[in-house]
């Protein structure tokens, strides 16, 4: 009894039954003073309908906030796949389940992006560990050379460094996709980060006699995190040094308003049609990329990064002519 009272529909029909009462001692007055013909019973008639209206409509709403209540209970990470189909009111009681099965939607979508996450994380580490599992099974069934043990302790360590390369990757990127409100910026020169990148990027192009132009105009400033911008920018550069065999890799930056448009092109091998719906997804390698390295994570890294900064990043390429990425910043006002 005592929970019923603690109840909306135990307040609500509490508070309009006391209304009720006083509309009703009123009523009853004015009948008496004004001595109305059938006075009474229009009062009976009167109380009745309004109690038992006013009662049946505050107990359909309680109803249907209770019924809604209960179905929330009940929804767990294992039926994230349920809705609440059975209100179809078109009054708050129908948008607030209407927007609490969109809120299912997002929750739903997050967890089976979580789960595809670790999955691919998993996959991704299966084969350096099982390469280096394997190696060292067959080191161990017999002697061997000094020379032959060598080689098998560096090809041990490069799948180290290929774990540990990519292991940093995916803390980048799960670092980039938490928004946490401690995460404290800072104001940079973007122009002067550039330059720094591009002078890494000179002694990564050299090796493959790869020119890089640069045009860069003083003090462009923005705010963010300076570090990891720059991790992101560095990927789409060493994307470009990586699937340009010969020729020019262009850096332009400028001003449009109150934003910053940065554009990193090149004359490479270009990207497939069919890879560029995926360019972005985690671990996706474009299907003639094998013969060079990396994780799959980069472009995935830089989108994010760059998305936590409220800027977007547009990529356009043409098969054996180049590729083309361009990257808008919000400026520092």
């Amino acid at each position: 009894m005592n929970t019923f009272f603690k109840t909306l529909r135990a307040r609500l029909m509490l508070w309009y039954i006391g209304s009720l009462i006083v509309f009703s001692i009123f009523f009853y007055v004015v009948v008496h003073i004004f001595a109305l013909p059938h006075g009474t019973t229009y009062f009976i008639l009167l109380f009745l309908l309004l109690g038992g209206t006013g009662l049946s409509i505050i107990y359909t709403i309680t109803r249907s906030i209770s019924y809604l209540s209960h179905r929330i209970k009940h929804i767990s990470r294992r039926n994230l796949d349920e809705r609440i189909l059975d209100i179809q009111s078109s009054d708050e009681i129908g948008d607030l389940a209407s927007s609490f099965n969109s809120l299912l939607d997002r929750i739903n979508e997050a967890f089976k992006r979580e789960q595809q996450f670790i999955a691919d994380v998993a996959h991704e580490l299966k084969t350096p560990l099982a390469t280096m599992n394997s190696s060292i099974e067959i080191t161990l069934t017999k002697e061997r050379s000094n020379e032959a043990y060598k080689q098998i302790l560096k090809d041990t360590l490069n799948e180290t460094k290929r774990l540990s390369s990519m292991l940093k990757n995916v803390l980048d990127l799960a670092w980039s996709e938490t928004h946490d409100e401690q995460k404290k910026t800072s104001r940079f020169n973007l122009s002067e980060l550039l330059e720094e990148l591009v002078d890494i990027s000179e002694k990564m192009a050299e090796i493959k006699h790869i020119t890089i132009k640069a045009s860069i105009p003083n003090n462009l400033f923005m705010s963010g995190f300076r570090d990891k911008l720059a991790r992101a920018l560095l990927n789409i550069i060493d994307n470009s040094i990586k699937y340009t065999h010969t020729g020019t890799i262009t850096i332009r930056l400028r001003k449009n308003v109150d934003h910053a448009v940065l554009t990193i092109s090149d004359t490479g091998q270009g990207i497939r049609p069919e890879d560029m719906p995926h360019i972005f997804s985690r671990f996706f390698r474009g299907s003639k990329t094998e013969r060079i390295g990396g994780s799959g994570l980069g472009l995935a890294i830089s989108k994010s990064i760059i998305s936590l900064h409220g800027g977007t990043i547009i990529i356009t390429s043409k098969r054996n002519e180049g590729t083309l990425c361009t990257i808008r910043l919000p400026l520092a006002r």
